[in-house]
């Protein structure tokens, strides 16, 4: 039985089909669950992002109050005059903020562990600065701003996170448009090759040869011999009358 080129067509179509199908369901499923991802960590930024605000701005105020308090000339303090209860209220909440900061962070990121690192200083500084009365205001202030600075690159570097997606979402996008991109080929295949293949292998058949099954069998008619009549003499027996 010959071989039917054009018999695979419907068979790679449906494959084709099916790694499509396929292709895509795994990239839905991979959205929905990313895009969920993304929502929790745009949350968590926000929540960092209050976090770290509140987290200098009462550093400053204790640093501040404590500046005003050991100024020499006591008139100047009545400028500001920080209550002993908000100093007090100030270095809890910065204490406080600081450590749910800590645990917000992911060391094995180079990024979150340098801002827990440079929040750390800040802490150590303040800390300094209380305790010892030769330790300039600048050193705790300057601490604050560099710790500042640098939580401007990892929450700018976060929310980059979420405008691309995360890294699974990336990679099933990739892998979606690889599916689409080699069916395509495929298809292609099929619409130009297909046909050039069918129209070589029939200009390649030999004429004129026929599969002996094929070929009908005719009956040989049997052999009939001629038939003598009676009434006419036979050739010896005309020639023997004449003599």
């Amino acid at each position: 039985m010959p071989f039917e080129v054009s018999s695979i067509v419907p068979v790679a179509g449906t494959l084709a089909a099916a790694l499509v199908a396929g292709g895509i369901a795994r990239a839905n499923l991979i959205a929905s669950k990313e895009t969920k991802v993304s929502e929790f960590r745009q949350a968590w930024i926000d929540s960092l992002r209050e976090d770290l605000a509140a987290l200098f701005s009462n550093t400053r105020t204790v640093c501040r109050a404590m500046q005003e308090h050991r100024w020499p000339n006591p008139s100047h303090a009545e400028l500001f005059n920080f209550p002993q209860a908000r100093i007090v209220e100030a270095r809890h909440a910065a204490g406080e903020t600081f450590h749910r900061i800590r645990l917000r962070l992911n060391d094995s990121q180079s990024d979150h562990k340098e801002l827990r690192r440079r929040l750390s200083a800040m802490m150590q500084a303040t800390q300094d600065y209380i305790i010892d009365s030769d330790v300039p205001v600048s050193l705790p202030i300057d601490a604050v701003e560099s710790a500042a600075q640098y939580a401007e690159v990892v929450l700018k570097s976060e929310w980059e996170t979420v405008k691309r997606g995360e890294s699974a979402y990336q990679s099933a996008v990739r892998m979606t448009k690889q599916v689409l991109g080699w069916s395509l080929v495929l298809l292609v295949i099929l619409v130009f090759a297909v046909p050039i293949i069918a129209w070589y292998a029939s200009s390649t058949e030999k004429p004129g040869i026929v599969a002996k099954e094929d070929v009908p069998v005719r009956a040989k008619p049997p052999s009939v011999r001629p038939v003598q009549n009676s009434a006419m003499p036979s050739p010896s027996t005309s020639a023997s009358a004449k003599k």
